[in-house]
């Protein structure tokens, strides 16, 4: 435990002091991290963003003065405090607000670029959120959605703008109360939940990870994952921890991704997997790249194939993490893991178990299929609407069904609900996606089960081809058949342009089952 000490800079006593004082203060989270690496490394670049950049002290002042205005917008007559509503692409003025409404002691309800008129409407009854932080390219949607929350303009130079609220220079006291952090579900059927998370756990739930991922005090990260989600939001928490550099940009484009990192030497990475498979794309050339030293990957399926074209030719540098919303980090798969075991999500880090139970809710034998179950002192509360996740005992269930080597390493099969029952045969869609996804004239493919009246269900591949190649459907079932049962050969291949995806790149299956049967949909 030592050595993780040193390298989050406990031999530096005046880092320590300021830590010390800041959670004091604020207490535990990143408004404490904020305010010790402003202590402590004023002058260090805290956020990088498309506009240039902006230092700890900055940062630290700024976030105070919009603290004071919102405490102001969300006391009721009562005294009690609403939520603060966070609307925004990656910049500065995210990570502001975020660091802000924990300063005024507001709940922070993290809100989906992708969220429409009606589930925002809704988020924002169930949540009680009475403040917005938005980019102006959502103004539409929250007029749409009938709020009468009080909007902060993040992009904007008006009267509302958050630059100018930051310029007020206005000081905020410490809250009376911690408030909390809702992260809405990435669930790809129906409206999102809010999943509610203390302060704390965010914090305690990421020392497990500093033993197994090498971060360090004053790193330099490129985070492409949306901060709104679990993902890149514990990436930017462990970063603001460690007084780090933090560089973002409002969308995700490869080719910029791919300049960067050939300019630039980045410490840690942060990406889904598909953003892996859009920069594996990039016409590069490998030694051209300044290796960044960790490339995190978490948000959806990496598959065994993926991760060794990545590390064939950048390097061994890769990290696979695995949790959810619910569960927060679940297991770490290092590169020495990804080469032994392809496909693993790894093992669980100090604090979490990890067991896998069969249908009767008992212990499986390890190399047994069956449900994984996560335990942690960084599980949510439960859902704002008075829910709560599937739980046998401390243990919570992540929706997956999954293995256990000889190894320990987990090794997941897919969602439960994914599963494909044909003909009395299981099937999961990751199997045949990643044989699918080998085929060189295939870009990204997706499968699905569809009804069929003699098997019950039938297996579905929709597929994105490779732009200039032309690639017939027997030939991709040929190709599956290779490797795979019959039972598991798509008997439906339809070509797509694109396929339906989340913001983090989960596939949205169920807009895939609708679809048309035409040969290009």
């Amino acid at each position: 435990m030592w050595h993780v000490a040193l390298r989050m800079g406990a031999a530096d006593a005046a880092l320590t002091s300021a830590r010390c004082w800041a959670s004091v203060r604020w207490g535990l989270g990143t408004a404490a991290s904020v305010s010790a690496a402003a202590l402590r490394f004023g002058g260090r670049a805290a956020v990088v963003d498309d506009e240039g950049s902006i230092d700890y002290r900055t940062l630290d002042r700024a976030a105070s003065s919009v603290a004071a205005c919102m405490r102001a917008a969300a006391t009721g007559p009562d005294g009690s405090l609403a939520a603060v509503g966070i609307l925004c692409r990656n910049h500065r003025w995210f990570v502001t607000a975020l660091v802000a409404a924990e300063r005024a002691g507001c709940d922070t309800v993290l809100l989906s670029t992708a969220l429409p008129a009606s589930n925002l409407a809704e988020v924002c009854e169930r949540d009680g959120i009475a403040v917005i932080v938005t980019d102006q390219e959502f103004s539409e949607v929250i007029a749409q959605s009938g709020t009468t929350a009080t909007v902060l303009v993040a992009d904007g130079s008006g009267p509302g703008a958050m630059s100018r609220v930051a310029a007020e220079g206005r000081q905020c006291s410490p809250p009376t109360r911690r408030p909390k952090l809702v992260l809405l579900t990435s669930g790809t059927t129906g409206a999102p939940k809010s999943a509610v998370r203390t302060l704390k756990t965010t914090r305690v739930g990421g020392v497990g990870m500093l033993r197994r991922v090498p971060y360090r005090l004053g790193d330099r990260y490129l985070i492409a994952s949306p901060l709104f989600h679990a993902w890149g939001l514990s990436q930017l928490v462990v970063g603001l921890a460690t007084a780090s550099t933090i560089e973002v940009r409002q969308r995700f484009e490869a080719a910029e991704i791919g300049k960067l990192l050939c300019e630039h030497r980045y410490d840690a990475l942060v990406v889904v997997p598909l953003m892996l498979r859009r920069i594996l794309d990039l016409p590069i050339d490998s030694a051209s790249v300044r290796r960044p030293r960790m490339v995190l990957s978490s948000g959806n399926v990496l598959s065994g194939e993926l991760a060794r074209k990545w590390m064939d030719r950048f390097g061994d540098d890769l990290y696979n993490v695995y949790g959810s919303t619910e569960t927060a980090i679940g297991t770490i798969a290092d590169p020495a893991d990804l080469r032994a075991a392809p496909g693993t999500v790894g093992r669980p880090p100090d604090g979490v178990t990890l067991t896998i139970l069969n249908d009767d809710g008992m212990p499986a034998p390890r190399g047994t299929t069956g449900w994984v179950h996560l335990a942690s002192t960084a599980q949510f509360l439960g859902y704002t609407d008075g829910s709560d996740g599937d739980r046998a005992g401390t243990l919570m269930a992540t929706g997956d069904i999954g293995r256990l080597d000889a190894d320990g390493r987990l090794h997941v099969s897919g969602r439960a609900n994914d599963m494909i029952v044909t003909g009395g045969e299981n099937v999961f869609p990751s199997g045949v996606e990643e044989v699918l996804d080998r085929h060189p004239s295939v870009e990204i493919a997706a499968v699905v089960g569809v009804d069929d009246p003699e098997f019950g269900q039938r297996v579905a591949a929709f597929v994105v081809p490779r732009p200039r190649r032309r690639v017939d459907a027997d030939v991709l079932r040929a190709w599956v058949a290779e490797s795979l049962p019959s039972f598991m050969v798509p008997r439906d291949i339809h070509f797509v342009d694109a396929l339906p995806m989340t913001t983090t790149g989960k596939v949205v299956r169920h807009r895939l089952a609708v679809l048309g049967q035409s040969e290009r949909v």
